[in-house]
Parts: structure tokens; C-alpha cells; sequence
């Protein structure tokens, strides 16, 4: 059986083992031509984006991977450090056939990953990715390559001001004038970019944590630790506030009290306001299994339907693709409006988006959900011996099934296992917190006693 090197969100581990070795890197880059179908000057010649976001691994990854692209006979351009968002618009764009993202999104320093991308600049399909792992897995990948078949490298100068004009395009009409904005670029791929865009609408703004070292991204900054943007909002009497992660696909917003809106409330500001505008088709949102129930319920008011998917923005851009649909989101801070046909996560656009509502409304961060109060929530994640089938684990299970029949429509239980860890993860949801305490415990103790270690 292939090696399974793809999770939830592509190729990640810790930068030089495993996947991300850099042999094994060469061998991945070699398996991507393969699937791609390259390696022959007599056939139309394949173009290949790679961008990463700054962490110290990532020009080393990039050229490891790099190698076996060329070797594989594809034309590599190298465009630096760029978010993730940027790539897959230029991708399509300037019809590349494949975006490469070197990033492991909001881990630590010491990771690293691939995200790979199609011509749409969406992310491959779960077909794609198995065609890949059995190139990678087949011992025959490293003899297609031939000294005449290799591709040749280049830099893609500019990319990184061609995205940030591409986003003051799709703004053209949008002012920011009189606000006072704090933004936490996480020392990751937008620092460079977010602050002179808000400034060109109009905005003022504090830029924290945009002084990448290699070492310091996402270093207790960024959208998975917004407290110092928190405090920066409050400190400066701003009017909001954004945290973006390691390669600036997600965002997490701040009112003016210092407190985060997460993709949810998000989600709430923007879907009746599409709405209003004619723009969400079958007046549908898609989320995920980890969209808060208080969402489902507040958009039901205005007669809106929250789909849910599979956890990953992959699952919710593939459910928008089929059925036409105009938002979704994960409280993660994914949010994707489709934009003339490019369907991605993009932090920044999601952010202006959100701002762009509080100048045209003259109305308060705070006041951006319009009402929307979350159920409370717990996840907790505990490491695992062994993913094991959940069917297969019937204490496990028995408590799964009495804690969805003791929460009933007032709340609901999600198990699942880690994309990307060797973690069980539970998600427990009520409209009443003694009714999560009590479900969440029980679930918990049965997983700890049959695969906890």
C-alpha cells in the first residue's frame, strides 16, 4: 500500500525527516511531474509557481522539492516568500499547471509542509493526491528521469506586488478613511504585504510581528495567539483588528473591546449582507462539522442554511465548486467568497471585506455579527496509541451515541481524528454548559481507557 503522505492540508512534519527530508523531497517533486504527466521536451511544456512562507527550512524545502520538479521535467519559477493566496491567484491567473506551498500554515518554526495547487488554484483532489503517493511509493519514479528531460528554473520577480495590486483591483471602491486599524502579520507571509494594501484604501495602521527572523513565525502572534493584538487594539483605541496565520490564508478579527471574532462571526457579518446584495445563491453558507451551532440558529433567522462539510477548506471550495454557492468558512478563520471564479481562503481579502463594512456603516467591530452569540464549545485533543476505526472501539462509541442522544437538537458531538497528528480530537456543543460538561466527560474517560496513551 502507497505511503499516505497527504493530510488534511497537504504534506506537513517537522522540516528535514520523514516526507520532508530532503531525499524524500526530491523523490515527492519527481512523483508530482510523474502525475503531471511531464519529463518529455516533446510535449507541451509544464510551468510550476513555488512560494513559501519565512520560516528558517523553507529555501532548503524549496529547493529539494525543486529538484525533483526539474528532474522530473518541469519548468520551475520561483517566486520567494508569498501567501498562499497569492499563489493560487497567480496561478490562475497566469495559467500555471500546478502551485507548490511551502508552509506549515499556523505550526511552530521547526515545520514545515507542501500544499499543492491546480490550474484553478484550488487544491489538488483526493484523486490527484493518491496518483502522487503511488508515484511516490513506485520505485520505478526515479528512472523517468533523462538528461534531456529536465526542466529549466526561474524567479517569478514581483509577485508579491502583483498580488497586493490584484487585491487594491478587486477593492477599487472600497475606502478604509478614518479607521485605525492593528494587524498581526504572525513574522509570516503577509508581513510584508497587509499593512501597505490597509494603508493604500485609506486606513491607519499598527502593524505588529511583521519582522519575520526565520524562527519567530507564529511565536505566540498570529491567529492562533492573538493576545497581543488584543491588547494593541485596546492600548491604541483602535477600531479593529486582524491576526493572520503563517502563510495568510486565515484570519481572526478583534473589535474594539479587545475581543476576537472569529470565522463564525465572520461569517455573520458577511452572509445577510451578501445576502442583501444578491450574492449567495440557494441562500446557503457551507461550514464545516466545527461551525457553531448559535451560527446555524442566528442565520436561520434571515432564512439562511449552514451546510456542513468534512473539516478543511479543501471540502468546503469542492462543495461551493459543485452547487455554486457564494460563502463559506471555518471558525479557523478561512473564509472564502468566490472572486470571478478564483475559490480560496485569503485572509487579507477576507479581513477588507470586514473593515469595509465598518466604514461604510459607520458601525462598531462589536456590532458586526449583528446578534450572533455562539453556543458554548469545548475540543479537546488526546493523543493516541493508534488511529484505530471509532466502530471498532466500543466503549468509545457507546459514549459517542449516549452523549448525541442527551444533547439531542440542543447540541451535538464530533470525534474525529487529527489530519496531520496522532491526536483524537472532540468537539462537544450545547446550548447549556452543564449539558456539554457532562457529555464531553463521559466521551472523554471511554477514550482515554480504549487508545489513550
Amino acid at each position: 500500500m502507497a505511503e499516505r503522505l497527504f493530510g488534511t492540508d497537504g504534506v506537513r512534519g517537522p522540516a528535514g525527516l520523514g516526507p520532508l527530508a530532503p531525499g524524500a523531497l526530491t523523490r515527492l517533486g519527481l512523483a508530482v511531474a510523474r502525475m503531471l504527466g511531464a519529463g518529455s521536451r516533446a510535449r507541451a511544456r509544464r510551468r510550476i509557481l513555488v512560494g513559501r512562507d519565512t520560516r528558517l527550512s523553507g529555501p532548503a524545502v524549496v529547493q529539494a522539492v525543486t529538484a525533483g520538479l526539474l528532474a522530473g521535467g518541469l519548468d520551475v519559477e520561483d517566486a520567494g516568500v508569498l501567501p498562499t493566496p497569492a499563489v493560487a491567484l497567480l496561478v490562475r491567473r497566469e495559467r500555471f499547471d500546478l502551485g507548490v506551498v511551502v508552509s506549515a500554515s499556523h505550526n511552530p518554526w521547526q515545520d514545515n509542509g507542501l500544499k499543492l495547487l491546480g490550474r484553478d488554484g484550488r487544491k489538488l483532489s483526493d484523486e490527484a493526491e493518491a496518483a502522487i503517493e503511488r508515484a511516490y511509493a513506485d520505485p520505478g519514479t526515479e528512472h523517468t528521469v533523462r538528461p534531456e528531460g529536465f526542466g529549466e528554473a526561474t524567479t517569478r520577480p514581483g509577485a508579491a506586488e502583483d498580488y497586493s495590486r490584484a487585491i487594491l483591483a478587486e477593492w477599487r471602491g472600497t475606502r478604509l478613511s478614518g479607521l485605525k486599524l492593528v494587524i498581526d502579520c504572525g513574522n509570516g507571509a503577509q508581513s510584508a504585504i497587509a499593512k501597505s494594501v490597509l494603508t493604500s484604501l485609506g486606513a491607519r495602521v499598527i502593524a505588529l510581528h511583521d519582522a519575520p527572523d526565520g524562527r519567530n513565525i507564529n511565536a505566540k502572534c498570529g491567529a492562533m495567539h492573538p493576545a497581543s493584538l488584543r491588547r494593541a487594539v485596546r492600548a491604541g483605541r483602535a477600531h479593529a483588528g486582524a491576526a493572520f496565520d503563517g502563510d495568510a490564508d486565515r484570519v481572526q478579527l478583534c473589535d474594539e473591546k479587545g475581543r476576537v471574532l472569529d470565522g463564525d462571526t465572520i461569517v455573520a457579518a458577511l452572509a445577510p449582507r451578501l445576502l442583501a446584495a444578491g450574492r449567495l445563491p440557494h441562500r446557503t453558507v457551507v461550514g464545516t462539522s466545527m461551525t457553531n451551532g448559535g451560527l446555524v440558529a442566528h442565520l436561520a433567522a434571515d432564512g439562511i442554511r449552514v451546510l456542513r462539510t468534512a473539516v478543511g477548506d479543501r471540502h468546503i471550495v469542492a462543495e461551493m465548486a459543485a452547487r455554486g454557492y457564494g460563502l463559506g468558512a471555518e471558525p479557523s478563520g478561512h473564509i472564502i467568497v468566490p472572486r470571478k471564479g478564483l475559490l480560496t481562503g485569503d485572509g487579507l481579502y477576507a479581513a477588507i471585506a470586514c473593515f469595509g463594512i465598518l466604514a461604510r456603516e459607520r458601525t462598531k467591530a462589536s456590532e458586526l455579527g449583528g446578534g450572533y452569540a455562539p453556543w458554548p464549545l469545548e475540543i479537546v485533543s488526546i493523543d493516541v496509541k493508534e488511529r484505530r476505526p471509532l466502530e471498532t472501539m466500543r466503549r468509545t462509541s457507546a459514549a459517542i451515541a449516549d452523549a448525541e442522544r442527551s444533547l439531542g437538537e440542543d447540541g451535538r458531538i464530533v470525534v474525529r481524528y487529527s489530519g496531520t497528528e496522532p491526536k483524537l480530537r472532540v468537539l462537544v456543543e450545547a446550548r447549556r454548559r452543564r449539558d456539554l460538561r457532562a457529555a464531553l466527560t463521559a466521551v472523554l474517560a471511554a477514550i482515554r481507557e480504549e487508545a489513550g496513551r
